[in-house]
């Protein structure tokens, strides 16, 4: 029997709280059985639960990712994804596109089948994939990638259930289909991250006021190529044992702050600003910062003023974040003349 189905993202929860949801949010409640304006009319319900990993620090640990926690989409957020019965011609689904709080789709599945369910998150215009895979491993090719993004793009795999809770290595492929059941995902980042803690120097702070406007990080290299490898196995250890980043020349940029009002930076409590970038890149990264000063009245006295600082190596692999700690200085932190408060440097601690 086939139906034609939508799948529904309930709020994302903590690994712990998989059993209530499976209790609380069956798809013959009110709530599931909702069609917004423009959907297609759809016969039944399957849920999907998400999780992924927080980031692991770079300067403690060098390990995989762990931890999983909430993941939370916004409407905007798109997934390509593979459902498959078997293993010939593996064809990337229509876009899971989450909106009204749920992930719509629109294709058709064969009920009490088991599926192996592979992807990506989120998919954005211009990338795309292939599948190549048998029963017990996969290489899933992911292009039109930007070497620096500020959205977070995941690795997604389906898993499987156990009494003991969700294993990585476990896919879905194990777990059939039915009316009441639940395709669990678990997601690894596939990128690697760095977050730019910014304050300004105590003193400079006093005589003025600095407004950031905008940051952007950029590199020489333009988009990439990710070709990932997955192995299925039933020890719970991640499935994806490589990842190869294949990267085309060019340029790329991600601005991941801007305001045009200008955000006042303290002396005491940080700014912090994150964005994303290919593992490869980590010595070929440049910082560009605009900002405002103001003096003690408010008055502004110098408009748009720049910063470029190349990014030190940055030594980071895949799911872990770098931190790089800023501080706004004047031209010469010990003579404070009018000419050096007016025009304060960007530097890196």
């Amino acid at each position: 029997m086939r139906d034609r189905f939508h799948i529904l993202h309930l709020s994302v929860l903590l690994l712990i709280m998989a059993a209530a949801l499976l209790t609380s949010c069956s798809s013959d409640s009110p709530e599931a059985q909702e069609n917004p304006a423009g959907e297609v009319s759809v016969e039944r319900v399957i849920n999907l639960v998400t999780y992924a990993p927080g980031y692991v620090e770079a300067a403690t640990t060098r390990s995989a990712p762990y931890g999983y926690s909430s993941y939370l989409p916004d409407n905007q957020t798109k997934m390509g994804i593979y459902m498959l019965l078997d293993y010939e011609n593996p064809t990337e689904r229509t876009p899971l596109t989450y909106k009204y709080s749920r992930w719509y789709a629109d294709f058709e599945v064969e009920k009490n089948k088991p599926y192996t369910v592979y992807g990506y998150l989120p998919k954005l215009d211009g990338m795309s994939s292939s599948l190549t895979c048998s029963a017990n491993t996969a290489t899933l090719t992911i292009t039109g990638m930007k070497s620096i993004m500020t959205e977070d793009v995941c690795i997604v795999t389906g898993v499987k259930e156990t009494e003991t809770g969700l294993k990585e290595g476990s896919f879905s492929w194990f777990k059939a289909v039915t009316d009441d059941d639940y395709i669990y995902m678990l997601l690894n980042h596939l990128y690697a991250s760095v977050r730019f803690s910014i304050t300004v120097n105590t003193e400079y702070a006093q005589l003025r006021t600095i407004k950031m406007k905008s940051m952007k990080l950029s590199t020489n290299k333009a988009d990439v190529r990710a070709t990932i490898s997955l192995t299925h196995n039933t020890t719970g250890e991640v499935p994806i044992t490589n990842v190869d980043y294949a990267l085309s020349d060019g340029s790329s940029e991600a601005v991941f702050f801007s305001d045009d009002e200008g955000e006042a930076l303290s002396a005491t409590t940080a700014k912090v600003f994150d964005t994303c970038f290919a593992p490869t890149l980590s010595n070929n990264l440049t910082l560009v910062s605009t900002y405002d000063v103001y003096d003690r009245k408010g008055n502004l006295i110098r408009k748009d003023c720049p910063a470029t600082n190349k990014i030190p190596n940055l030594e980071a692999s895949r799911g872990q974040r770098v931190q790089l700690n800023l501080t706004v200085n004047p031209s010469y932190l010990y003579v404070l003349s009018d000419p050096d408060l007016d025009n304060p440097t960007i530097t890196i601690n």
